[in-house]
This record gives structure tokens, sequence and C-alpha cells, in this order.
């Protein structure tokens, strides 16, 4: 966490996605730090088909992170003793 900032030192993080500066999602399994085309089908994360057995040719961003990207989704999986409270995330208790 201290490479986002002092204040999240103490925070281990993992990446759950993002979005490069287009709007293009990141893809768990492509290996590259660019936008691929893919072919996809109703097993695949990114798309939804409209009819049975349709598949769609689709831009996706890789997995590996890059200066390009907008926006980059965390999850907080550890908080190590004395980390200082997110204000608005982990400052409160919810049940």
């Amino acid at each position: 966490g201290a490479v986002l900032g002092a204040g999240y030192s103490g925070y281990t993080f993992k990446i759950s996605g993002g979005n490069d500066k287009q709007g293009f999602a990141m893809m768990q399994g492509v290996l590259t730090n660019r936008r691929v085309r893919l072919l996809l089908n109703k097993d695949s994360k990114l798309y939804r088909p409209r009819r049975k057995g349709e598949r769609k040719k689709k831009s996706v961003r890789g997995c590996i992170v890059g200066a390009d990207l907008a926006t980059l989704n965390l999850v907080i999986t550890e908080v190590k003793e004395g980390a200082l409270p997110i204000p608005g995330l982990t400052d409160v208790q919810i049940p």
C-alpha cells in the first residue's frame, strides 16, 4: 500500500479490475499491458450473448498494470497492526 501513498502504508491490496483511458475493461488471463481483440462467447466475463450460440469479437485490455490506466479497482486483503484508518472506508465498523 505504500506505493499508493503514505496514508495507505500497512495495507495489502488485491487488484480486482480496471479500465484504460478509453474505457476498455481489464480481463484476467490476458497477459499483456495493451488492448487486444478477442472472440468472446457465453462463458466470457465481459460479454452477454443475445441469441443462442452467438459470439462477438471485442476489444479488452490485458491484466498487466500500466501507465495508461484510468481506474484501478482494489480490494483490501490485509491490514497490518498500526495502520492508519482510511477516512470513509476503514474508520467505521459495519456489522
